[in-house]
């Protein structure tokens, strides 16, 4: 197998894996969200100890929910 053909496999699933991670992060995000409303309240959160007990550090904007985005910052740790 050829150098280049060994690296674009490497490659293909480097990314294919990123996209596995991403999907795992949206499912598990709408599994917390109960209400479906697109964010994650401290009581849903409850579910996840880990995620419960540092809640307040992850909502970067003090809204009390979290926002998916600021989810992915804690599934990213």
């Amino acid at each position: 197998m050829s150098k280049l053909t060994f690296a674009s496999l490497i490659l293909c699933c480097g990314f294919s894996t990123l996209g596995f991670a991403a999907d795992s992060i949206g499912e598990k995000f709408k599994q917390l969200d109960r209400n479906d409303d697109g964010y994650l309240t401290r009581s849903e959160s409850a579910r996840d100890p880990a995620l419960w007990s540092r809640f307040k550090n992850y909502d970067s904007d003090k809204d009390n929910k979290l926002s998916l985005s600021e989810f992915k910052v804690y599934a990213s740790k």
